[in-house]
């Protein structure tokens, strides 16, 4: 009896441990083929992009004589990459703001206030751009580039009074575009990808870029609250080439 249970152990011993083993096996299988699958997407050449961003606008020489500050703001960037040629094209638009102001101006008879009227001052610049870009593909992680463009600025100064006691607004705008162009360097840095088994893959990428912006001399306005009457405002005109230095840095991504 002893000799037939040993012998029926020894029998089914295999049997258990290769079914313990086939779907190890397999399971280990599969989590290689996943993990390949998964590398060879994030190697794929990824052709389009969109990126959204801080933006700063620095002006130079005369253009910051007459402005005073800097622009603060932020842009949109997008385009097109033909990898594997390291050349892309794209388009770019930024919004930067040179200052505005509020000036509450209070109604009054025989020493009571009664109400409140606004002013509203602002100064704005938004150039738009189209370009070309030298972008090499260093190991799907780090993307170097170079790019120059050419399009046109659209600036504005704006005022706007509104009254609290008729609930209307008078509204004055004096606007000027011209031409511009740049060049510019940067560099996108890969920070994750996300996979979409099993045929998907888009990059987030940290976008840091400086351009210098020139165009022809041109003529623009700026607005402020008159100091001598609080329900008025000076539009100042200015002429000068609008040289500038602008500083991006946001996030991108690649699909």
């Amino acid at each position: 009896m002893k000799t037939f249970t040993l012998f029926t152990v020894a029998l089914l011993m295999p049997i258990f441990l290769f079914a313990q083993k086939g779907p190890t096996s397999a399971n280990n299988e599969q989590n290689s083929t996943e993990t390949d699958r998964v590398e060879y997407l994030k190697n794929l050449p990824l052709k389009g992009f969109f990126g959204f961003n801080f933006s700063n606008s620095v002006p130079q020489n005369q253009f910051m004589d007459d402005l005073k500050k800097s622009g603060p703001g932020f842009g949109l960037v997008g385009g097109y990459k033909f990898e594997p040629i390291p050349i892309a094209v794209g388009g770019r638009i930024d919004f930067h703001f040179f200052g505005n102001e509020t000036r509450y101006i209070p109604n009054t008879y025989n020493g009571w206030e009664f109400w409140e009227d606004t002013l509203e001052t602002s100064n704005s610049s938004i150039p738009i751009d189209f370009f070309v870009r030298l972008e090499p593909n260093l190991f799907n992680t780090v993307f170097p580039y170079v790019e120059g463009g050419v399009g046109f600025t659209v600036m504005s100064a704006t005022a706007s009074y509104t009254s609290h006691y008729l609930g209307d607004a008078e509204d004055k705008d004096e606007f000027s575009a011209y031409i511009n162009y740049y060049v510019g360097v940067g560099t996108n840095i890969k920070l994750v990808d996300f996979v979409q088994m099993p045929n998907s893959n888009t990059r987030m990428l940290l976008d840091v870029n400086f351009r210098y912006l020139s165009g022809d001399k041109t003529q623009y306005y700026t607005v402020k609250p008159d100091p001598n009457n609080k329900s008025s405002v000076i539009f100042d005109k200015y002429e000068s080439i609008p040289d500038q230095i602008l500083f991006n840095l946001g996030l991108t991504f690649q699909f």
